[in-house]
């Protein structure tokens, strides 16, 4: 099989700097894939799955990772994959935990913010009703 370099890059990272048998990302009309020799072009990502093997990779063996909207250049030099952010699938598994936890432990202060607010609303309506009477 040839290769190529691959450079994945997101605005504070370097995801890959790799040599490369295959890549593969979504794009605006469907999956857009790329080997060894291809043809030069610039490509659209949208927000999705990308896949991508590496030289040292088995060759049943597909690396993925999810990606923003980005481009791809592909040139002589081979592929650049530029994107604002790029997450292993357990990374997004995990910060979807995360973000779970956050929104019902907000969900909770909120609960009891509203609770104290009844609170005082019922003390105050006394005290209100012992001054007129």
């Amino acid at each position: 099989m040839k290769y190529f370099d691959l450079k994945i890059y997101t605005a504070d990272s370097v995801v890959a700097d790799e040599e490369a048998g295959f890549v593969a990302v979504p794009a605006y009309d469907g999956e857009y894939g790329v080997l060894a020799g291809h043809e030069h072009a610039v490509v659209a990502i949208k927000s999705g799955l990308m896949k991508y093997r590496l030289k040292d990779d088995p060759e049943d063996s597909m690396r993925r990772v999810f990606v923003s909207d980005g481009i791809m250049r592909i040139d002589d030099d081979g592929v650049m994959v530029l994107v604002e952010k790029a997450q292993a699938p357990e990374e997004v598994e995990s910060n979807a935990a995360k973000e779970k936890e956050e929104e019902e432990r907000n969900m909770k202060d909120m609960q009891k913010s509203a609770m104290e607010f009844r609170n005082i609303e019922v003390k105050l309506k006394r005290d209100i009703q012992g001054m007129k009477g």
